[in-house]
């Protein structure tokens, strides 16, 4: 059984499009009738599944999940301060959600390359006044245009250290968005659990670590963000791709 990660495992960081072998992948799961979910950290787009349909990766109903999904389900709608690009907030107001930077009863922050110092000094402030944190994943990078950004589990630790911040995560690598995946995968086999679950992804710490940590096996592609194993933990690891079309030839 399957967790398959989605941005540097099935499409490319660079032009966005199927890595080699993710559609056969997905194409043969479906046949064989292979339990799987993808798990990604999208907090862009609310139809992302309807999108990854388009480019040829045929996922099945009931095989996908995002924070959007976890979102929903753990907070109602209220006044919110968004950090993000445009698309998240965009999106969290079209969950019924009211965009306030002054007075919000939540902060969430999710990925985003142009963030500025002063977005920083406002979480900050919102911190210290004691308003309730929610990172929508903990991705400690993220790539784009060939570069590394840190991602939202850098930016939480950032201003962690510069107040008494507690905060929830949404996505991965939280136990709860697994548990949420975990669900879904067994609506396909009810007998599931974790420990029967290969994980695939391109995020050593922000998937991969979570993940062997309640029990699942791990497996790496160097399709992303990450190019080589070199100043990892190997023994969190129980396989190596160069990508995705590697795993596809064992099945």
């Amino acid at each position: 059984m399957l967790f398959i990660d989605v941005q540097g495992t099935l499409l490319s960081d660079t032009d966005k499009k199927p890595i080699n072998g993710a559609c056969e992948l997905i194409a043969k799961l479906n046949a064989s009738s292979r339990p799987y979910v993808i798990i990604t950290n999208n907090t862009k787009d609310l139809n992302f599944l309807a999108t990854l349909r388009q480019k040829g990766l045929e996922i099945k109903e009931n095989a996908y999940i995002d924070p959007f999904v976890v979102f929903q389900n753990s907070l109602k709608p209220c006044k919110i301060a968004a950090f993000g690009s445009k698309e998240f907030q965009n999106a969290l107001q079209n969950l019924g959600f009211e965009l306030d930077f002054k007075a919000p009863k939540v902060v969430a922050v999710a990925s985003y390359d142009d963030f500025e110092f002063k977005d920083f000094a406002s979480m900050i402030e919102f911190a210290r006044a004691g308003v309730e944190f929610v990172a929508m994943h903990e991705t400690s990078i993220y790539k784009k245009n060939e570069r590394l950004y840190p991602g939202v589990g850098a930016i939480m630790a950032m201003i962690a250290y510069a107040t008494p911040l507690t905060y929830k995560v949404i996505g991965k690598p939280s136990p709860a968005f697994y548990e949420a995946a975990l669900k879904l995968l067994q609506r396909q086999n009810p007998q599931a659990q974790f420990s029967d679950i290969l994980i695939i992804s391109d995020d050593f710490k922000g998937d991969l670590l979570g993940a062997k940590a309640l029990g699942m096996q791990t497996a790496l592609v160097l399709s992303g963000k990450i190019q080589s194993t070199k100043g990892l933990d190997e023994g969190k690891l129980d396989k190596v791709y160069k990508d995705i079309s590697e795993y596809v030839k064992e099945l």
